[in-house]
């Protein structure tokens, strides 16, 4: 029996043949284009050699493989742009050091994550580094909208109630924004784009947050304290400083960014969002 499995998901080009017969199982596997590295293995019987063979069939198609049926060639993979690249090293980074992403809100902690998010990118290179800090910061600015900043409002600013009228006050700090939008690309690329497209995907029932801790102020520092760990970073802002250099559009502190129009507050909220406004005052209230 013979499998050949690919994958070429996000920067991934790489393939996995497994060929098994009587108690002997041999696999190849490697990068696209290359022989790759072989292993073979010997089992005590037929049966186990089976059974072991396609229980690894099983685990790599739950990793993201597909199967190459026949004789069919390994199609050609698309080269990635910069910023494809990038965003798929940003989003992995984010998502790979949440140990707790499927977990209860309660379960998770900002720093923990923060922590794990810094040892995960200490292990790349300072391109990536850079990469990664510029996506955020290009997230950043993409996150500044009226939109956003009319959910920070609802999660975080006061509010009167009365027969069911909620009111708000629509003070936001500019810093206190920022933070508040670094919490939020936390959740992760799905999260992040579905509140893009309507902040009311907040309550859809997809998402489980501790509203109660909205800042996640830690995540403008991570790439520099990630480059830190392995080289000497002058002023500990070395990435941040050649990001800044090298694209200086992205910045999401510019004093010359633009909202999409002005935020609305006081009971304006509520009619724009009746049923965000509802479950997250009644949430706060409790």
């Amino acid at each position: 029996m013979k499998r050949n499995l690919i994958n070429q998901n996000g920067v991934s080009d790489k393939f996995w043949n497994i060929e098994y017969e009587g108690n002997t199982q041999k696999i190849v596997f490697g990068k696209t284009g290359t022989k790759g590295r072989e292993t073979i293995k010997e089992f005590a019987d037929e049966n186990e050699c089976i059974r072991e063979s396609e229980k690894l069939i099983s685990q790599k198609i739950k990793k993201g493989y597909t199967e190459i049926l026949g004789n069919a060639e390994i199609p050609q993979k698309a080269e990635l742009s910069e910023d494809e690249k990038a965003d798929i090293y940003f989003w992995e980074a984010i998502e790979k050091s949440n140990k707790y992403k499927n977990a209860h809100w309660s379960e998770y902690d900002i720093d923990e994550h923060l922590e794990n998010l810094t040892t995960y990118l200490s292990r790349s290179g300072k391109e990536r580094l850079i990469l990664f800090e510029k996506t955020l910061q290009e997230k950043l600015s993409q996150l500044y909208t009226a939109e956003i900043a009319e959910l920070s409002i609802i999660l975080e600013c006061e509010f009167t109630s009365e027969n069911g009228n909620y009111t708000f006050n629509d003070y936001l700090s500019d810093d206190g924004f920022i933070y508040f939008r670094c919490w939020l690309l936390l959740k992760g690329k799905e999260f992040y784009e579905d509140v893009k497209k309507d902040i009311q995907a907040f309550v859809s029932g997809k998402y489980s947050f501790n509203i109660g801790d909205c800042w996640a102020e830690g995540l403008l520092y991570v790439s520099d304290e990630a480059y830190s760990v392995n080289h000497d970073n002058e002023d500990e802002s070395e990435i941040r400083d050649t990001v800044n250099e090298l694209y200086p559009e992205n910045h999401y502190d510019s004093m010359s960014r633009e909202m999409n129009r002005k935020p609305k507050g006081g009971a304006d909220l509520q009619k724009m969002y009746p049923k965000l406004v509802k479950e997250i005052a009644e949430l706060r209230s409790e």
